[in-house]
């Protein structure tokens, strides 16, 4: 077993190289894509709701898509020949989209589990009336002890 654990580790090694070495100049590899397709489709998410939260200007769609490739610092180009090449290379962008689909999950669960937490306003339990009560009765032994 120990045998083959070398010859493996250099092998994937080599293959781990090669994954960004093989796309053309000017295209994203996996790793940065993921997050950008993420941002994207969130991006998508907000102009679909752009009635209900009074955007409805036209340039809406291409100015979230250009606020995306300022966040990452590239030009446009690259990230339509990314999306380009991965289109025509759809064994490459499977994975890649199973990632991004991963990740908008997570991003819902979260987004599920911090609205249905309870919000404690000025530090009080949800409900209230114990703690006036507690509070009323202290300040009448307060009131008694002068």
């Amino acid at each position: 077993m120990k045998k083959y654990f070398y010859p493996a580790m250099i092998l994937m090694m080599f293959l781990l190289a090669c994954e960004s070495s093989h796309l053309p100049d000017g295209v994203l590899t996996r790793k940065k894509m993921v997050p950008i397709l993420v941002d994207i489709h969130l991006s998508e998410a907000i102009f679909n709701q752009r009635f209900s939260i009074a955007m409805l200007k036209d340039s809406l769609p291409e100015d979230l898509y250009l606020s995306v490739c300022r966040k990452y610092k590239m030009d446009r180009t690259v990230l339509e020949k990314s999306l380009h090449y991965y289109g025509k290379h759809t064994a490459e962008f499977i994975p890649i989209y199973d990632q991004v689909l991963n990740v908008l999950s997570e991003m819902e669960v979260d987004a599920k589990r911090d609205s249905v937490k309870p919000i404690h306003v000025g530090g009080f339990d949800k409900d209230t009336s114990k703690i006036r009560k507690a509070s009323a009765a202290a300040d009448k032994t307060h009131l008694e002890v002068k």
